[in-house]
């Protein structure tokens, strides 16, 4: 071995010092542990504390403000329907994506890696740029209206935009990866075997998807809903600029009170209220999803049995209709072979691949649209030519935003890298009090609104004079990056054999030493691809550079985010198509590396299929 040739042999080790070799010592744990909870300590949960405190008067304790909020008959108004909204776009995005998930399951390795690419680049391309597509398919002038003109079905353009329809187009387009990925996590696990023994017994391929397959995936269902409704209900972008005034959300009103109204007590109530009705839910699915696996608590035992009972109502209505679908003279969708099932079921497979080519689709408008030598929005275009790519690179107010941007993403891509890296190894190699409660410190920025994140920021950062620096970016930047690193190089620690981490230990080298040459290799892919996903974290962040950016210091999201709003400008396209390029790129090397990692044998995952 290579560590054995650079140190110096030692006696034989007992079994006690074997047993101390398993894991770093736990003296070096805080070490390791210091840089992520220090930063959290400080820019994540000092923040929430003094909005807290500024919801209750901080000297003079009042609950008025938040008597404020539940009085206002409006505020109320906009909490239900932003809930209603939340509800709605979860159980679309179930219905959609459970199909593309049970799809990319029982396809073929290489149709598996295309659905998850086509999957994957919507969750890599910047939300700004989803949004922005949608405004351009379904404006007055977009591509839809336009085909309906052509087609001669309507005399006039259609509202199709900033109203409640095109806030639920929006928003299902950018959950909708959210859902499948945990469902496909899951239903990956499931013995498909059950599903031959229930059609050896005489199951209908329906009723045994419905009794068998469905319940064993409700955990995805759950875990899929529960972070659908939770980034939906703190949802700011999509619903800013694809809603009308009737179509205003409890984010936008919190936004609202800060930047237009200054009234700083009744914005720290509302983020408060909205963040325990987030923290409620965490705990609430953490509650079903361990009683599931214990005898205490039969939460998840009697909601598991309702559902099969349900499925097995649905199971027996679907075989009824299959019956008096099969006394036709015509039987639809059957097969050659009717006592094997095939791998889907064929309306299941052109309905998730609709769904699946229709989340790409606005991406791909965005490139002739980007050519288009209009001075407005207009697809389908007239005339194509490249004075948009040459209007944003001669303009200085779009390319110093992007140069501050990819300063501040690669200054938090290193240290996120860092600093989530050495986390993961406390987290996984180590062992010390409250190891869950730290582990769920460090990710549950994933979890807490972002806009709530961004106002704590905002009101802790103005004291000290970080607001519009590049060093308030990168600092509020690091917490949303650094649990990403911390998901995926944990998952790779833990598939990474401890006997040779030990084997050297017991041949003299210390523990940095193992750690740069047996571990690090054998985890570099995971590590990389966590810097990727660091990078993208900090570079298409839109919602804190709303807050934290300033007129010096912006962000090439926040200036998108004024272009969209504040102008017809069709640069935006082509910044837009150009960031699309981008996160193709990345997604390309990010599978390198996956492929890499295979052959180490470790599988980089995506931190939502963990």
């Amino acid at each position: 071995m290579a560590v054995a040739a650079e140190t110096t042999p030692v006696p034989a080790a007992r079994p006690q010092d074997d047993r101390r070799a398993a894991r770093p010592r736990r003296s070096l744990m805080p070490l390791l542990l210091a840089p992520a909870l220090v930063l959290f300590l400080i820019v994540f949960v000092a923040p929430l504390a003094g909005i807290l405190f500024e919801s209750v008067g901080r000297a003079d304790f009042t609950l008025s403000h938040y008597s404020a909020v539940f009085d206002d008959a409006i505020l109320v108004t906009v909490l239900v329907r932003t809930i209603v909204l939340s509800l709605a776009v979860t159980g679309i995005c179930i219905l959609l994506g459970y199909p593309i998930a049970y799809l990319m399951l029982r396809s073929s390795g290489w149709m598996q890696r295309v659905i998850a690419l086509l999957i994957i680049l919507p969750l890599w391309t910047s939300l700004l740029v989803r949004t922005y597509a949608w405004m351009v398919i379904l404006g007055r002038q977009g591509m839809i209206n336009e085909a309906l003109l052509w087609a001669g079905l309507i005399d006039t353009p259609l509202n199709l935009l900033y109203n409640r329809f095109s806030v639920y187009v929006g928003m299902v387009h950018i959950m909708l990866p959210f859902m499948v990925l945990p469902l496909f996590a899951v239903m990956r696990r499931i013995d498909l075997n059950l599903l031959s023994a229930a059609d050896s017994l005489g199951a209908s391929r329906i009723r045994a998807f419905a009794t068998v397959f469905l319940p064993l995936s409700l955990p995805g269902i759950l875990a899929g809903s529960l972070l659908v409704f939770i980034l939906s209900i703190g949802f700011f972008v999509t619903p800013a600029l694809l809603g009308g005034l009737g179509d205003t959300t409890f984010v936008m009103l919190i936004e609202r009170q800060v930047n237009k109204l200054f009234n700083w007590p009744l914005a720290a109530a509302m983020s408060i209220v909205l963040l325990a009705a987030t923290m409620a839910l965490v705990v609430a699915y953490n509650r079903v999803l361990s009683s599931s696996s214990g005898s205490g608590s039969p939460l998840f035992s009697r909601l598991a049995a309702w559902f099969i009972s349900l499925t097995a109502y649905l199971g027996a209505a679907a075989d009824l209709v299959r019956d008096a679908l099969a006394r036709l003279p015509v039987r639809l969708g059957a097969t050659g072979n009717p006592s094997r099932p095939p791998k889907s079921l064929p309306l299941v497979a052109i309905f998730a691949w609709a769904v699946l080519l229709l989340t790409i689709f606005p991406i791909l408008v965005l490139y002739p649209l980007s050519f288009s030598d209009a001075p407005y929005l207009q697809f389908p275009p007239t005339d194509y030519s490249t004075r948009w790519y040459e209007n944003y690179l001669s303009r200085p107010d779009w390319l110093r935003p992007t140069l501050i941007s990819f300063q501040v993403a690669f200054v938090v891509m290193l240290l996120g890298t860092v600093i989530g890296t050495a986390a993961s190894v406390a987290l996984v190699r180590g062992r010390f009090p409250f190891k869950k409660s730290v582990l769920g410190l460090l990710l549950s920025p994933i979890v807490v609104p972002t806009i709530i994140s961004a106002v704590a920021l905002y009101y802790l950062f103005a004291k000290y004079g970080l607001v519009g620096t590049r060093t308030g970016l990168i600092l509020a930047h690091l917490t949303l990056a650094v649990p990403f690193v911390i998901v995926v190089v944990s998952s790779a620690l833990e598939r990474v054999d401890v006997a040779l981490e030990q084997a050297a230990w017991t041949l003299g080298a210390t523990k940095f030493v193992t750690f740069r040459r047996v571990t690090l290799p054998l985890i570099r892919p995971a590590v990389v691809t966590a810097a990727l996903f660091a990078f993208l974290a900090s570079f298409d962040e839109v919602v804190m550079a709303i807050f934290l950016s300033g007129v010096q210091v912006k962000t090439l999201p926040k200036r998108m985010w004024e272009g969209i709003r504040e102008e017809i400008d069709p640069t935006t396209a082509a910044v837009a198509a150009i960031l699309v390029a981008l996160s193709l790129l990345l997604i390309l090397v990010a599978e390198l590396l996956r492929r890499l990692g295979r052959q180490r044998g470790l599988d980089v995952e995506n931190p939502l299929m963990k």
